[in-house]
Order: structure tokens, then C-alpha cells, then sequence
């Protein structure tokens, strides 16, 4: 039997191809397959674009496979569209939102609604069908606009994106109320620098932009 082909990796988990439209999610560390894979069927149930889970191991996840170029990798090639896919990307957020969080699913602050706590442009497929979110492991139950200052903050925060990354954050950030989403900040801010996964160079950012932000809010 051949290897799996890895054809995807991020700094937490690692994507082959096993064949047959299927892809095996493996977590480098850490990670919970069986939270992961409650919030993804939750919102599938509800009509929200998440990949079918197909089975479910200690450490990893079968998944169904979405063809299709990121969000990310679309603004990169044609910037001209960067205004649309942020709004697309905010009502993504807005779908999502609308959808209570399944019984189990633990809590990031306030809040009764489904919340990702990752959903940025590259965490978007564009699929044939349409958008289909990934990546749901910091999935939480939470406040809507918790989620909103999340996105804002990994897009003007993370190393490799630069001037694309800060750009797209400040359309994606003028499709909602401004001040309401710099309420969350704090918790946003105290939540990622938690993280393992965030490079050094990301928190120095991240604790600039939020100091800024409560001046400015």
C-alpha cells in the first residue's frame, strides 16, 4: 500500500491525501480530534460549509477532501478582489454566528453561539460549490464579535502576509462596528498569546496592536 501524500502543512497539523476524495488531518501535537470533529458535524447538520468527517483516530481525523484554492492564495493572485472575498468572509462569520454551539463544546468567554477562532482566508477553500471553512480545532462556544476580533488579529498580525495581511484586515474589520469588535481585543489578545503555535515575532506584534487598539477604542 502506497504512503499517504502529504499535500498540505501548518504549524499544528499536517494534510495527506489517502485517495478516494478523503484526507487524513494529523495533529503534530497536541490537538482533540473528538472536539473537533463534534463542532464540524454540529455545524454541517445546521447547513454552514465544513468538511465531512469521515472517521476519527487518537491524533487524527479523516476527512472528506474540498478541491479548490484558499482565500488567501485568491487575494494573492488578483488583489483586486481582496474588497469582495472580506466581505464573503464576513458573512461567513455572520452564518456561523446564527448557529448555537453543540452541547459539550467548551467555552471562550461569553457567549452561546459556535465560534472558530481561526477563520481567516487561508483557513477558507474555495471549492466549485462555494467557500468551505477548515480547520475547527480552537473551535469554542463564545460571543460572536469574540470571533470577528480574532480574524482581524491573526490577518494584521501573522508573519508571512504582510501588506496583503494588514490591508485585508482593515476591509474585513469595516464590514462590522468597529468599536464593538475592539471590546474583544483584550480577550482576543490573551487568548492567541496563549497559544504555542505563535511565533515570537507575532506576539510582540500582537501586544502592540492590542495596546494600540485600547488607546484608540
Amino acid at each position: 500500500m502506497a504512503e499517504p501524500t502529504l499535500i498540505a502543512a501548518g504549524r499544528a497539523s499536517e494534510i495527506f491525501d489517502l485517495g478516494d476524495g478523503r484526507v487524513l488531518r494529523r495533529f503534530k501535537a497536541g490537538g482533540d480530534p473528538e472536539r473537533e470533529a463534534l463542532v464540524m458535524r454540529h455545524v454541517r447538520a445546521h447547513g454552514y460549509p465544513a468538511p465531512e468527517v469521515l472517521e476519527i483516530g487518537p491524533g487524527w481525523l479523516v476527512l472528506e477532501r474540498i478541491e479548490g484554492e484558499t482565500m488567501f492564495d485568491a487575494i494573492a493572485s488578483e488583489p483586486a478582489t481582496m474588497g469582495d472575498h472580506a466581505a464573503r468572509l464576513a458573512r461567513l462569520h455572520d452564518e456561523l454566528h446564527a448557529i448555537e454551539a453543540p452541547v459539550g463544546l467548551p467555552a471562550a468567554g461569553e457567549g452561546d453561539r459556535a465560534v472558530h477562532l481561526d477563520l481567516h482566508p487561508a483557513n477558507v477553500i474555495l471549492s466549485p460549490s462555494g467557500p468551505v471553512v477548515i480547520d475547527w480545532a480552537n473551535a469554542r462556544r463564545g460571543e460572536p464579535l469574540l470571533d470577528v476580533a480574532f480574524t482581524w488579529l491573526i490577518c494584521a498580525t501573522s508573519s508571512g502576509v504582510g501588506r496583503l495581511g494588514t490591508e485585508f484586515a482593515d476591509r474585513f474589520l469595516a464590514c462590522f462596528d468597529r468599536d464593538e469588535v475592539f471590546r474583544q481585543l483584550p480577550l482576543a489578545a490573551e487568548r492567541r498569546l496563549a497559544d504555542p503555535n505563535v511565533l515570537d515575532e507575532e506576539r510582540d506584534r500582537i501586544r502592540a496592536l492590542a495596546a494600540h487598539a485600547g488607546g484608540s477604542g
